[in-house]
This record gives C-alpha cells, structure tokens and sequence, in this order.
C-alpha cells in the first residue's frame, strides 16, 4: 500500500472518530446544562459571596468528572468553562428577568 493511500486512510478515520465525538458531546450537553445548573446552585450554597472563581472551578471539575473518560481526552477545560459560563448566563439572564409593566 503507498504512504499516500494511508494518510487518506488515517485523515478519513480521524474525521469520523472526530464527527462521533462531537455528536456525543452535543447528546451529553443536553442533560450536562441541568446538571452544571444544579452544581451553580451547590457552588453558591457552599462558597461565600465574592468566592466567584472557587465557584466556577467547582463546577468546572464536577462536569468534567461526569464526561466518559475517552471524552474527557478531547474536551478541554476551557471548552468545559466557556458551557459552564454560558448555562450561568442564562440561568442570571433568566433569573434577573424583570418584565416591562404595561403603561396605561
């Protein structure tokens, strides 16, 4: 078999194991928002207020403990901060929500 014949082998192979886990990760971060939401409210119960990095760090490692060990290989922590930060920012935006009152 030539090197070129292999390298398309292995370059195929790598975008399929990299398509898999990509679709992975999008199936497991559907139940991962409920979960980092529901450890957002474990970390605000245990630390104090301003303990803001503490807290993201315990979520942070609490997701990352959830992923399957092979997906853990390929996500890395900041892939993991920027999720946790945008399931933050809805849970605030959501949470800080203040309706327009109608004017009479």
């Amino acid at each position: 078999m030539e090197v070129s014949t292999i390298i398309g082998i292995v370059i195929v192979v790598i975008v399929v194991i990299a398509f898999v886990i990509w679709l992975i990760w999008q199936i497991k971060k559907k139940g991962l928002k409920e979960f980092a939401t529901e450890m957002i409210v474990k970390a605000e119960d245990m630390y104090k207020q301003g303990e803001n990095q503490e807290k993201l760090n315990y979520v942070i490692d609490k997701v990352i403990a959830l992923l399957p060990k092979p997906l853990q290989f390929f996500i890395t922590r900041e892939a993991v901060k920027k999720f946790v930060q945008s399931v933050f920012d809805t849970v605030k935006k959501a949470l800080d929500y203040v309706p327009k009152k109608e004017e009479n």
